[in-house]
C-alpha cells in the first residue's frame, strides 16, 4: 500500500484552513483522516475512526483541552473538521475509573462534554482514543490486518508477523470495556507503535499526524508482505456450466426472491447492484464459496452492511435457466431460516426485547458471474458490494496463511443488534417508493422529467429514457438533485419502441464492473413524449414484451401510460402475479 503524504498538500491544506480559523493539528487531522478514508482497503463505509487531542474554546470563552475524534456519519474520505466534534478530554479520562459504563451512558457522557452541542455523536469507540495518551490515533479494518486476524488461533501469527511493534488486544465488543482493555495492553508496554485487534482491525498512534498515519500504512504494509510471501496455493475451483446464464437473465429472479413480504400482496422491495472482475470471479468459483460464505463477516461491524455474510448460489447454468428460479428461491429460503434460528437462539440469552431485522441476505455470489448487493436503495446496494468485495479480499488473504475464522455467529449478534448500531438504521427511514424501479420513456419532456422528480422524491429509482440521449441525461441528473444521488440513474436507450432492451440490460448505471440493477421486467410507470399518432403503436407494441417478461418471472407490478394530451392508448393497469421483483 502506498504512503500518499505529501508535504505541499498539508501545508497548503494548513494555510486554507488557517485562515478559517482551524488550528495546525486539526488541520493536519483532516488531511490525514481523508488519506486514510480514501483507501477502501483501510476504511469502508464508517468502518474506521481518527483523533486528535488538542484545545478548544467553548461559548464562553473558556478553554478545554479536548478530543477530536470522528463524528458519526462523517465520510472519513471527505471529512471536514467539524466532523470531528471536540469533547472535553477530562471527563472522558474520569471514566477509566469507573467498574462499568452502559452504552447508552457512554453516549451520554460523550454528547454531555461536547463543545458544539449540535455536533454529531462521538464514534463509539472515543473512550479507547481518549485512554491512549497520544495527540493523534489512527483506527483502521484494513484488509490485510484482518487476514491475519481472522484465524482460529490469531495471537501466534501476530506475534510472528509484528514482533513486540505491535500489541495484542482480545476480541471484546466496541465501548467501555474494549477501550480499558486496550489501554490496560498499551500501559504493560509502553514501547509498542500501535495494537492489534483480533477479529477486528488495527490501531496505530504517534505525537505528531504523519507518525500515527506512516506507522498504519507501514504495518498494513507488513501484513500485505506476508500474505504475500507465506500464501498457499489456490483453493480447486468448482466445475461450471458449458453454458453459464447471463447476469441480466437472473437478475430479476434474484430481486424477486429476496423482498420481504408484509401482507395484502405488499413488498418491500430491493434494488440490487451487480459487480464483477477477474479477480471476483476468480474467488467465487472456489469450490469451497458456499463454506467460506457460511463463516460469516470479515469484521463485526460489517454485520450491519450483510447480515450473518453473504448467500451462494449455483452457477447458473443457461440451458436450466426455466428451473433456477426455484434454486434461487430454495436458497434464499435456506438463508432466510438460517438467520431466524441465529436470531432466536441468540435473541433467548437474555431479557434485552429485540425486533428481528429482516432475514434476507444483502449479498448473493454467484459462480460464473460475480455478485450481487441487495439494498432498499441503490446506495444501500453499491455498499453491500463494496462490502462483498473487501470482506473477499480479506478471506482470501486469511485462507493463504492459514483458515478463514471470523468472530463466531454469537459473539457477532450483540453487535448487529447493539442499541448504538440499531439507532444508525433507525435513522435512515424509508420513503413511499423506497425499493421501486421506475423506467420513465419520453423522460427528456416536461412531463417525463417532471415525473422523475416526483418518483425520485418519493424514493423510487428512476430510469429515464428518450431519443435524446443528452436530455434524458439532464433530466436524470435534476431527479437526482431533488433528492439524493441514489435514487435515480439514466438510461439513454431509444424511447418506447426499445423497452424490452431496456428491461434486460444493465445499462442504468456503471461504474468500472459495475451496474444498477434494472432488469425489472416492468416499468412501474411508462410516459411517451412522442406525438400522438405514434405513440400509441409504441405503447401498445411495447407493453406485451414487458408483460411477457413480467409473466416469465412472475413478479407484481403496474404499467401506466401517460401522455400529455387525450391519450390515445388507455391507461392499463397489468394484474399483479404472487412473487415480487419490480
Amino acid at each position: 500500500m502506498k504512503n500518499l503524504w505529501n508535504d505541499g498538500d498539508a501545508e497548503r491544506l494548513v494555510a486554507d484552513y488557517a485562515k478559517k480559523g482551524v488550528a495546525r493539528d486539526l488541520a493536519l487531522r483532516v488531511y490525514t483522516t481523508r488519506l486514510l478514508g480514501g483507501e477502501p482497503r483501510l476504511v469502508l463505509h464508517g468502518g474506521g475512526n481518527t483523533s486528535c487531542k488538542t484545545k478548544a474554546t467553548d461559548l464562553v470563552g473558556d478553554e478545554w483541552d479536548v478530543l477530536c475524534v470522528k463524528g458519526s456519519g462523517w465520510d472519513m474520505g471527505v471529512i471536514e473538521p467539524q466532523g470531528l466534534p471536540a469533547v472535553k478530554l477530562g471527563a472522558l479520562l474520569k471514566a477509566r475509573a469507573l467498574a462499568s459504563l452502559a452504552d447508552e451512558d457512554m453516549v451520554a457522557l460523550q454528547r454531555a462534554n461536547l463543545i458544539d452541542p449540535a455536533s454529531p455523536n462521538p464514534s463509539v469507540e472515543t473512550l479507547l482514543h481518549a485512554f491512549l495518551p497520544h495527540k493523534f490515533v489512527d483506527h483502521t479494518h484494513s484488509t490485510a490486518i484482518l487476514a491475519i486476524v481472522d484465524q482460529a488461533d490469531s495471537k501466534p501469527l501476530i506475534k510472528t508477523v509484528f514482533g513486540d511493534k505491535m500489541g495484542y488486544v482480545p476480541y471484546i465488543k466496541p465501548g467501555f470495556d474494549l477501550a480499558k482493555v486496550a489501554a490496560d495492553v498499551y500501559d504493560a508496554d509502553p514501547s509498542v507503535e500501535g495494537l492489534i485487534l483480533d477479529k477486528h482491525g488495527i490501531f496505530t498512534f504517534g505525537d505528531a499526524a504523519k507518525q500515527a498515519y506512516d506507522r498504519m500504512i507501514h504495518y498494513v504494509n507488513v501484513a500485505e508482505d506476508y500474505v504475500a510471501k507465506n500464501g498457499k496455493p489456490k483453493a480447486a475451483k468448482a466445475a461450471l456450466p458449458a453454458k453459464l446464464a447471463t447476469p441480466a437473465a437472473i437478475a430479476p429472479m434474484l430481486r424477486g426472491a429476496v423482498a420481504v413480504a408484509r401482507g395484502e400482496g405488499r413488498f418491500d422491495r430491493m434494488i440490487s447492484d451487480f459487480r464483477t472482475s477477474d479477480a471476483i470471479v476468480d474467488f467465487i468459483n472456489s469450490a469451497g464459496i458456499a463454506d467460506y460464505a457460511g463463516r460469516g463477516v470479515s469484521t463485526p461491524d460489517l454485520s450491519i452492511r450483510i447480515k450473518t455474510g453473504p448467500m451462494a448460489v449455483p452457477a447458473p447454468d443457461a440451458d436450466k435457466i426455466g428451473d433456477y428460479k426455484a434454486v434461487i428461491k430454495s436458497h434464499v429460503d435456506a438463508f432466510a431460516n438460517d438467520y431466524r434460528a441465529y436470531f432466536e437462539t441468540n435473541d433467548a440469552l437474555d431479557d434485552v426485547q429485540r425486533t428481528m431485522l429482516d432475514p434476507m441476505p444483502r449479498l448473493t455470489l454467484v459462480p460464473g458471474l460475480g455478485m450481487f448487493g441487495h439494498g432498499r436503495t441503490l446506495k444501500d446496494a453499491k455498499i453491500a458490494s463494496d462490502v462483498g468485495e473487501m470482506w473477499i479480499e480479506a478471506v482470501r488473504g486469511a485462507e493463504a496463511v492459514g483458515s478463514f475464522h471470523p468472530l463466531s455467529k454469537a459473539d457477532l449478534f450483540p453487535l448487529e443488534y447493539w442499541s448504538l448500531e440499531q439507532a444508525k438504521l433507525a435513522s435512515n427511514k424509508p420513503k413511499p417508493l423506497t425499493g421501486q424501479v421506475v423506467l420513465i420513456t419520453g423522460g427528456a419532456g416536461a412531463i417525463g422529467a417532471a415525473t422523475a422528480k416526483l418518483f425520485a422524491a418519493n424514493g423510487a429509482h428512476a430510469v429515464v429514457v428518450d431519443l435524446d440521449a443528452a436530455r434524458a441525461a439532464e433530466a436524470a441528473k435534476a431527479a437526482s438533485d431533488v433528492c439524493s444521488s441514489d435514487l435515480s440513474a439514466s438510461s439513454t436507450m431509444p424511447c418506447c419502441a426499445r423497452v424490452s432492451s431496456s428491461t434486460s440490460s444493465p445499462t442504468s448505471r456503471r461504474r468500472r464492473t459495475r451496474c444498477a440493477s434494472c432488469w425489472n421486467r416492468a416499468p412501474a410507470v411508462c410516459c411517451c413524449s412522442t406525438p400522438p399518432s405514434r405513440r400509441s403503436t409504441r405503447v401498445r407494441n411495447s407493453a406485451p414484451m414487458v408483460c411477457r417478461r413480467r409473466r416469465r418471472y412472475s413478479c407484481p407490478g403496474n404499467m401506466r401510460s401517460t401522455t400529455a394530451r387525450t391519450a390515445s392508448a388507455p391507461m392499463r393497469s397489468t394484474p399483479t402475479a404472487s412473487a415480487p421483483a419490480c
